[in-house]
């Protein structure tokens, strides 16, 4: 919430003009809320925010000044922590500017603020539908944000992970590439925000099938995440999604084909601002590791347990009946005998819709084991992904 209230200060202390041809019924508390605005008093500016507000919609007052009431009241209702009139009132305040016609910045300014408040109080369908409405304004904008860069980049954000956790895969990642590219425009350097973005848009691209973007959105993500949140409860999904996008791109039949993905995924990365001076000497290091790695493994006569029978998971009902899509990302490992066993879900979109399909399905699953010098052995650590995706 310190994006929004650092915000609400600055919008709310240049209204200095809305007293001017208003009635007195709505002169009167405004300036009083001013006044305690000035003295810093919180109590005295809800009280007269509300009053303010009040008035001008008993004086049918013009939209354009009620809605700015409106967002003083809920400025008012954040600053004393009633999070419920703010969301209330924030609300009431988009709505006006919409009715009134006004700008789309200020438009998408008040719809983001009503979902960020309806996510404080838990109403998760309220903000949905709020924080798709700013996402619509600020698409109006196309792509020349100019007043709305300082927080185009949350609302797009906002409204991708409220749409990835309803299953909207595809809204989220259009919303999650607009916040990536807003914050790029932004940003001096990148936050947890910015990774996150790009991560939504690479589960999305994932189940686009296009590999070649969601590898490369998910690795600058991971790069990032690693940097200023390595304690992120969502890095163990990230790590895993850019695992299961990047071996997409390896092609065993067209070794060409193979190499000209990988070169335009290193054109990218080098083009992206935030990666191409940060990582990539890291990533040249890593490169070199595995290669060793690679060396050692060819010196133990082992072979990788190979699936025998495998089957999908049923698509569930639920979420077939509520056009949900999904992605789940599983770890398992498969016995000297060749059975799968302790299956866990590292990740899902949207949480837990799909992971007891997921779960079922691969215990049903036959593996010839792994082997070393001619011996079965516990094969850890094998990673899968499904996707689920209504045909429309």
């Amino acid at each position: 919430m310190k994006w929004l209230i650092g915000a609400l200060a600055a919008l709310v202390l240049s209204a200095d003009a809305l007293a001017q041809n208003l009635p007195e019924s709505v002169t009167e508390p405004y300036l009083a809320f001013e006044a305690a605005m000035r003295a810093g008093d919180a109590a005295a500016v809800l009280e007269n925010a509300r009053r303010a507000y009040e008035a001008g919609t008993a004086a049918d007052i013009d939209l354009t000044t009620l809605a700015t009431l409106a967002e003083n009241y809920g400025y008012g209702a954040a600053l004393n922590q009633d999070f419920e009139t703010a969301q209330s009132a924030w609300r009431e305040a988009a709505r006006l500017s919409d009715r009134a016609g006004g700008s789309a910045v200020e438009r998408a300014w008040r719809w983001h603020n009503a979902a960020l408040f309806a996510l404080q109080i838990e109403d998760r369908d309220d903000a949905f539908a709020c924080a798709r409405r700013a996402a619509n304004a600020l698409e109006e904008l196309d792509g020349n944000l100019g007043a709305a860069s300082d927080f185009a980049g949350v609302a797009f954000l906002t409204r991708a992970a409220l749409a990835m956790g309803r299953g909207r895969i595809g809204d989220a990642g259009d919303a999650a590439i607009q916040s990536a590219e807003a914050f790029e425009a932004e940003l001096e350097a990148p936050n947890v925000s910015y990774a996150l973005a790009l991560f939504y848009a690479g589960v999305a691209q994932t189940l686009d099938q296009d590999f070649e973007r969601a590898t490369y959105s998910l690795h600058v993500a991971l790069d990032v995440m690693e940097e200023v949140a390595p304690e992120h409860p969502d890095l163990r999904t990230l790590q895993a999604a850019t695992t299961s996008a990047r071996l997409n791109l390896y092609d065993e039949d067209d070794a060409d084909r193979e190499a000209a993905a990988f070169a335009r995924l290193d054109a990218r990365l080098a083009a992206n601002p935030f990666h191409s001076d940060r990582y990539l000497d890291r990533e040249v290091e890593a490169a070199a590791d595995d290669a060793l790695a690679d060396e050692a493994d060819a010196e133990t006569v082992c072979c990788d347990a190979a699936p025998i029978r495998r089957r999908n998971p049923d698509y569930p009902r639920d979420a077939a009946y509520s056009d949900i899509d999904g992605v789940v990302y599983v770890t398992f490992a498969v016995t000297e005998e060749g059975r799968t066993d302790a299956i866990e879900v590292t990740g899902s979109f949207p949480p837990e819709i799909f992971d007891e399909a997921s779960i079922d399905a691969i215990e049903d699953w036959v593996y010839e084991p792994a082997t070393r010098d001619g011996e079965p052995v516990r094969r850890e650590g094998v990673e899968t992904r499904f996707d689920f995706r209504m045909a429309r």
